[in-house]
């Protein structure tokens, strides 16, 4: 197997030397003392990734020509990674190198540990970008779990340790945040991956319907509806927003992780049962066992290990990534034009606050892609606030929490507007449930047409 190349730039031939030891497990590490070399190494190999110190000769004491270099690889190869060194007091340099299109920066002394994880993230950027690879998400993810930041590398990393055993997990987040994508990977990179995953929504479903659905019940004389729960053996069974299920369900799942096993309805025994539950909730499952809502040794059961899917607008360097992720999806599916996003785009999605999270910016690249006949998508095919929706509200000084709510009561009074006052299609255009959407409604006290 071929090892990437990777640069190291850098005066001091000693840490050149550290750094070589470091990684030269992982890459191909090429070092370069001056300006010059680094240029010859990375234009000669076509290296994807460096690690770069601003102070270079003839001046190590000025970031002029580090910045230079950065500059003048970049226009050789835009979709290079450059992670810059720097001193703890010259962040502003660092700073200024980002502006130039570098990757990220850290300040020395470097955790070697660190550096590693953020030239993983660079990696997976470059070969995203360069359509050298089909994820995102550090190569053998599943399905679209996608993302390059900090918090979306410890959701992988969770994930990794979650796979290896077969317990009970909880997986909370927002509505939208990609619970569900999350839980797939799970089963998918475990030991169970070739046996049944099936999911079930506790929050959509009348309590007898669901019960039926998980537990099993009886159908025509003679036969029995078998349930998720025996369908998924040796799998995994999914339970969506696990919180809302009612107090006498709960009783029932509890006992089924106890026992394992389930009792058949229409006898009366028991089946013992081999399946993996992981469960996903927008609400701390603690909080509602204080307050009585949820029984606390079931909520201790299935939150043995918990996992925290961090909201979209928490990811701001993964929006583009999955931006393009579903263009490409929608363009392929629907056979459209649509090829990438204009800057001012890009811009805008990264500005704004995607209450509905990543499902919201599914459903709008989704119709943006069906509708549009450009090559490049703008924010109005996205349907995004323009500018002046964004001045206006900067305009007068408020606080952010304050900014964020006008923001998003702007933004449902807009969906609601362009649906025609529907709630289930402004719904499903901001990426959220019909029942989140009239409880927003109702907090901001805005009236469906």
């Amino acid at each position: 197997m071929v090892k990437p190349g990777l640069l190291v730039l850098d005066d001091d031939e000693t840490f050149r030397g550290q750094m070589k030891w470091a990684f030269c497990r992982d890459y191909e590490v090429f070092e370069a003392g001056s300006r010059n070399e680094a240029l010859k190494a990375a234009s000669e190999r076509s290296i994807p990734v460096g690690v770069m110190d601003l102070g270079l000769p003839p001046s190590p004491f000025e970031p002029s020509e580090g910045m230079r270099a950065i500059r003048e690889i970049l226009s050789a190869n835009p979709l290079f990674k450059a992670v810059i060194l720097t001193g703890v007091d010259e962040r502003e340099n660092a700073f200024r190198a980002l502006d130039l299109g570098a990757f990220d920066y850290f300040t020395k002394p470097v955790s070697i540990e660190e550096v590693r994880m953020t030239l993983k993230r660079a990696y997976y950027a470059y070969d995203c970008q360069s359509g050298r690879s089909g994820s995102a998400n550090g190569g053998g993810w599943p399905g679209e779990l996608i993302g390059l930041s900090r918090r979306m590398q410890e959701v992988f990393h969770t994930v990794r340790k979650l796979a290896e055993v077969n317990i009970p997990a909880l997986i909370m987040g927002e509505p939208g945040a990609g619970k569900e994508t999350v839980a797939r990977a799970v089963h998918r990179l475990g030991s169970r991956h070739a046996l049944p995953f099936l999911a079930a929504d506790c929050k959509g479903a009348p309590e007898r319907v669901l019960e039926a659905e998980v537990f099993g019940g009886v159908g025509l004389p003679g036969q029995r509806r078998k349930s998720l729960l025996e369908q998924a053996d040796g799998g995994t069974v999914f339970l969506k927003e696990v919180g809302s299920l009612g107090l006498r369900l709960q009783a029932r799942l509890l006992s089924v992780l106890r026992e394992h096993s389930i009792e058949i309805p229409s006898t009366g025994e028991r089946e013992s049962i081999n399946v993996r539950v992981i469960s996903s909730s927008a609400r701390d499952l603690r909080t509602l066992a204080r307050g009585g809502e949820f029984i606390e040794d079931l909520a201790l059961r299935l939150g043995v290990i918990t996992l925290v899917v961090p909201p979209l607008r928490e990811r701001g360097e993964d929006i583009h990534l999955l931006a393009l992720y579903f263009l490409k999806k929608f363009a392929r599916e629907y056979d459209r034009p649509a090829g990438g996003f204009e800057r001012g785009a890009i811009d805008d999605m990264k500005g704004y606050g995607w209450p509905g999270n990543v499902r919201e910016l599914e459903n709008r690249v989704r119709r943006a892609v069906v509708f549009s006949t450009r090559k490049e998508l703008a924010s109005s095919d996205l349907g995004l606030p323009s500018r002046a929706t964004e001045e206006s509200l900067t305009a007068n000084p408020m606080g952010l929490a304050e900014a964020r709510e006008a923001f998003r009561k702007r933004m449902i009074r807009d969906a609601l507007a362009r649906n025609d006052g529907s709630v289930s299609r402004a719904a499903a255009e901001l990426g959220i449930s019909r029942q989140y959407l009239s409880k927003l409604i109702m907090k901001y006290r805005l009236r469906p047409a």
